[in-house]
């Protein structure tokens, strides 16, 4: 397993490397697919963020915790993380179990809703300012696949390459708890009239 460290806004303490890798070496023992680990590091206002990503079978888990001490914030991080690599393990025993034959679990998936009445939409400010821009590699998986990797990440969406579909899909948590997913079509240049 590849542990990687990073620190932004500050320099990364010796001891806080000497205290991390330890700990950080023991997680295959949670799961034996983990290949790289990520810690990055971020101090700002006397408060240590730290941020731990776990690649597992290409499955990204990640937890992140704020404390004044980053040992605390380490050691809470990596707690956290433990507990979802635990919850994806079980996860996927379940999964095998209810399937029978280790195949994956038909996750029911929403149907479109009927139209109710137009809602006006919202005024969209004239200016406006994009303040983060994320890059997310697309793997194909299923949309059961994505609700899973979805949960892992304490996300409330997730984008993802729909392999059987040929095409990008979304999975979102419904506030009733239920699961939805969004099958994008590209309009054509005649349709938008």
């Amino acid at each position: 397993m590849r542990i990687d460290f990073q620190a932004r806004n500050h320099d990364l303490p010796e001891r806080f490397v000497d205290h991390a890798t330890p700990r950080l070496q023991d997680l295959p023992h949670f799961h034996e697919r983990i290949s790289d680990t990520r810690v990055l590091l971020t101090g700002k206002r006397g408060l240590h963020d730290v941020e731990i990503t776990c690649d597992i079978g290409g499955h990204v888990l990640r937890a992140i915790e704020r404390d004044s001490d980053p040992l605390n914030a380490f050691d809470q991080a990596l707690e956290k993380l433990q507990r979802q690599i635990t919850r994806y393990k079980d996860r996927l025993v379940d999964r095998r179990k209810r399937s029978g034959l280790h195949r994956g679990v038909d996750v029911p998936v929403a149907q479109p809703e009927p139209e109710t009445e137009e809602v006006e939409p919202p005024a969209v400010p004239v200016d406006f300012e994009i303040v983060r821009v994320k890059s997310h590699t697309l793997k194909p998986m299923t949309p059961e696949e994505a609700v899973l990797q979805m949960e892992m990440l304490g996300h409330d969406f997730f984008v993802f390459f729909d392999g059987s579909a040929d095409r990008v899909g979304v999975v979102y948590r419904r506030r009733d708890g239920g699961y939805g997913l969004i099958e994008p079509e590209v309009a054509d240049e005649e349709d938008e009239d």
